[in-house]
């Protein structure tokens, strides 16, 4: 409701209420490039955090991030179709004592309940028996070239169901590799033997995550973090073991191959 200036006459008023509900009119349909560009998953994610009552930093903490950028990236940023289903799990311990519903986030992910089932809309009949093929390389044979190098070495390939990776990623079948762990670098977390699913597409460590980089002798995986106001920009590698010291180098020399979305674990 609009409240009436003293001292305007009631034509200047009348007008000025017409100009106003024009602007806000105007306003309500504005929306700006970066709007438009991220998903709606993120545009969603926001509504959710702002419902709980946190703020980006507060999410970010918790979350364990240094940077609330870290964070950011996913409500202002992200364009893909879905959210990770890692992050999902992780902000639901956050959000869930602030009266969100898990469910909300969980379809965020594309997955229904504790993360388990595709929801409908996401495997939808004609393409639920899809098979994506997808090359299974040996990292040691691959050393001297990329994850897409056409001379990387292909021990195998895996023919796996579109609907249970398209819950996590949006790549096409032929930018994803499957890979060994070698080493005992990234204990506890990552095991050597067990075999990795790479996001080839996604290179920028930003947000940080888990990727397969160069380390001057041969394709490693580490963390990776993207180190702000750094000209030319510089990232931090770090392992989850202790026994092994960070190190720092610039985006480029870093050689990054792409993001790991996921492992198999057997029981």
């Amino acid at each position: 409701m609009f409240s009436i200036i003293s001292g305007m006459a009631p034509t200047s008023v009348a007008c000025e209420s017409e100009r106003i509900m024009r602007l806000a009119t105007y306003c309500g349909r504005v929306q700006t490039a970066a709007m438009r560009d991220v998903s709606a998953v993120a545009r969603r994610l926001k509504q959710i955090r702002m419902r709980a009552g946190l703020s980006i930093r507060q999410v970010a903490e918790a979350l364990g991030m240094e940077y609330g950028s870290s964070y950011q990236h996913y409500e202002d940023r992200f364009k893909k179709a879905l959210l990770p289903l890692d992050l999902i799990m992780r902000l639901v311990p956050i959000f869930g004592p602030r009266g969100i519903d898990p469910a909300d986030l969980f379809a965020l992910a594309g997955v229904d309940g504790p993360g388990q089932r595709p929801l409908p809309s996401i495997a939808r009949p004609e393409i639920a028996a899809t098979m994506m093929r997808i090359d299974e390389l040996d990292v040691r044979a691959s050393a001297g070239s990329g994850l897409t190098d056409e001379n990387a070495h292909t021990v195998a390939a895996w023919q796996i169901p579109s609907e249970i990776l398209r819950g996590y990623t949006t790549a096409p079948a032929a930018e994803l590799r499957i890979i060994t762990v070698l080493g005992d670098s990234m204990e506890p977390t990552l095991l050597p033997g067990q075999r990795l699913l790479v996001d080839t597409t996604d290179r920028r460590p930003s947000p940080p995550g888990v990727f397969v980089v160069w380390d001057g002798l041969g394709l490693v995986v580490k963390r990776v973090q993207l180190l702000p106001h750094t000209d030319p920009p510089r990232v931090k590698i770090t392992s989850d073991n202790q026994n092994y010291e960070p190190y720092e180098r610039t985006v480029d020399e870093a050689y990054i191959q792409g993001r790991v979305i996921g492992r198999w674990r057997w029981l």
